[in-house]
């Protein structure tokens, strides 16, 4: 997911990027009541799932959205900081049609 894909989201500032694969590339991006899922080359609007608990300010740890179900699971292991941000260890779930996925990545949420 690029940054204009996120812009166009209108997900910049405050909120959670979820980094995966080798590259770590953005693959997830939440703020506030919104978040956006990359997936086959296209944006997947979500939305906080019913009963879904923040884990960072203005951010969610489950979503929903485009028939998918997304699960954030955070360890809080911590293994980046900067001045306004932090970087944990996290899983991305995917459940669809009764079928889940995951993968390993981290969490970077702040402003």
């Amino acid at each position: 997911m690029t940054f204009a894909e996120v812009e166009q989201a209108k997900l910049t500032g405050t909120g959670c990027t979820w980094l995966g694969g080798p590259d770590l590339s953005r693959r997830f991006a939440t703020k506030e009541y919104r978040g956006v899922l990359k997936r086959r080359g296209q944006i997947v609007p979500l939305r906080p799932a019913p009963g879904a608990k923040e884990v960072f300010p203005y951010t969610y740890h489950q979503w929903v959205g485009g028939g998918m179900t997304i699960i954030v699971e955070d360890t809080g292991r911590i293994v980046g900081r900067g001045p306004e941000n932090v970087e944990t260890i996290a899983t991305l779930r995917l459940i669809e049609n009764g079928r889940s996925r995951s993968w390993a990545g981290r969490l970077n949420c702040g402003s």
